[in-house]
């Protein structure tokens, strides 16, 4: 089992509409999909198929030790497995904070309870990096993608915070969302984004605006199935091929890791 933290260091950057689009869609590659709300605004449910928003998820866990988060978890019609954050009081919110701070491993701890197939993954929609819910998603993942529009003051909030996301998670993507190529000001602040990223980091993928994602949503639909030819289609598509390649190699490479140096294969391999 792999996971997947989706997260971003301004707010409005199309972070959790993201997360249920490459949950769902890797869901329809054969992948058995989890998908943990992981932030105090408890709105990943809304675009996986809930009506309201999730009234107890894993903040009751994080509220009395001896909660189950796991029990409040549902599934959607694609499949996927998701748990969401739960509706949090201010008062609730500052103790959910104050646990986290407490047991930096509590997110990994809680992730190892999780009984998936070796080809399925995990993608968590975090709150605004930094913050006690993202930084514990940042250290417990496989595969961090960082989320930012192309606007300069979403991206020198990125940079300004991508040394910490960097220690965090070494395997770190950056994936820039809402990308509109006939504004100069975008082009400038994908350029100075380049710049800081140097080629260590190229960006993982860039993802077009597309006005009627909006209304996608408003429908209960999905934009690559109202407009599977759009641009935006295209990219989200081509992300979520590129995910379950990341995914097939891991498994391929801790398959070859865990047999014997000598071993020899013979037959069929299952």
């Amino acid at each position: 089992m792999k996971t997947i933290a989706i997260v971003s260091t301004a707010g409005g950057t199309g972070r959790t509409t993201l997360t249920a689009a490459l949950a769902v869609l890797l869901a329809r590659r054969g992948r058995q999909m989890v998908a943990l709300d992981f932030d105090p605004q408890n709105l990943l449910g809304a675009h996986l198929g809930l009506d309201s928003l999730a009234p107890a998820g894993v903040t009751q866990a994080l509220l009395d030790e001896t909660g189950a988060w796991h029990a409040h978890t549902w599934r959607n019609a694609e499949g996927v497995l998701f748990v969401p954050y739960g509706a949090v009081s201010l008062a609730q919110c500052a103790r959910c904070d104050a646990r986290l701070a407490a047991e930096p491993q509590w997110l990994a701890n809680a992730l190892a309870q999780l009984d998936l197939p070796h080809d399925g993954a995990v993608v968590i929609d975090t709150a605004r990096y930094p913050s006690q819910q993202a930084d514990q998603a940042v250290r417990s993942a496989d595969l961090v993608l960082c989320v930012t529009p192309p606007e300069p003051a979403a991206c020198a909030t990125l940079i300004a915070h991508l040394h910490a996301l960097r220690r965090g998670c070494a395997n770190l993507r950056i994936i820039v969302n809402r990308l509109n190529p006939a504004r100069d000001m975008q082009r400038d602040a994908l350029a100075m984004l380049g710049a800081a990223l140097g080629d260590g980091l190229p960006l993982a993928q860039r993802i077009h605006l597309d006005a009627a994602l909006p209304e996608s949503f408003a429908r209960g639909t999905w934009l690559f199935d109202d407009a599977p030819h759009s641009q935006a289609s295209h990219d989200l598509q081509g992300l979520a091929n590129w995910l379950d390649t990341w995914l097939a190699e891991g498994l391929a490479e801790r398959f070859a890791n865990s047999r014997p140096a000598n071993s020899r294969r013979t037959g069929t391999p299952r």
